[in-house]
């Protein structure tokens, strides 16, 4: 299957964010979409899913697809984790497929006993992520997109997490947005400016 985003242009109050971006994003590829702050990656990721209309342009799909809608796995920029709850707790309630073993031997990968079941308060800002990471990979989706998912991470953080969304992520296209490059073989960089 491939998404196309042919000529797609958006506007916040006057104010152009996406102007004629054309991207086709295709089965089994990783893409990561780069530039500064402010410069349309949330929102090119937001109408890629469907959670924001473009003011010209279209997305189309080719291919075989399942349904008639995608399911996508999606990290936001900002947690969205029950800060009430603990990692394991966030992970197993992202979807109904997900078992507590399976959530718990993914987490193990990362995280301690003590830090998977502490409230999510409790954790740091790039365990935080990692738990986002694996909550998305575990959702049995079409699409992963992930915005900013690797903010707050060490080197070997970010790199033990780019391993494990290469292997985790099946057929299934990935498409990550963020500040700078990857520096990752596995990545067609679009830059956005």
């Amino acid at each position: 299957m491939t998404i196309y985003l042919d000529n797609i242009s958006k506007s916040y109050n006057g104010t152009e964010v996406l102007k004629d971006v054309s991207i086709s994003f295709e089965e089994g590829k990783c893409y990561a979409i780069v530039g500064r702050e402010a410069c349309g990656k949330t929102t090119l990721l937001k109408i890629f899913m469907g959670d924001v209309k473009p003011d010209s342009g279209k997305v189309s799909r080719m291919g075989d697809y399942k349904y008639p809608t995608l399911h996508t796995a999606y990290v936001p920029q900002t947690d969205d984790l029950n800060p009430k709850k603990n990692a394991l707790w966030n992970v197993k309630k992202a979807h109904r497929t997900i078992t507590k073993g399976s959530a718990l031997a993914e987490l193990k990968r990362f995280l301690s006993e003590d830090k998977i079941n502490c409230p999510i308060t409790e954790l740091n800002e790039s365990e935080r992520r990692i738990v986002e990471i694996v909550k998305a990979l575990l959702i049995p989706a079409d699409f992963v997109v992930l915005d900013e998912p690797f903010r707050g991470m060490t080197k070997e953080e970010l790199s033990k997490s780019l391993d494990y969304i290469i292997n985790k992520l099946g057929t299934r296209p990935l498409i990550l947005a963020q500040k700078e490059d990857p520096e990752s073989k596995f990545f067609r960089v679009i830059h956005l400016s």
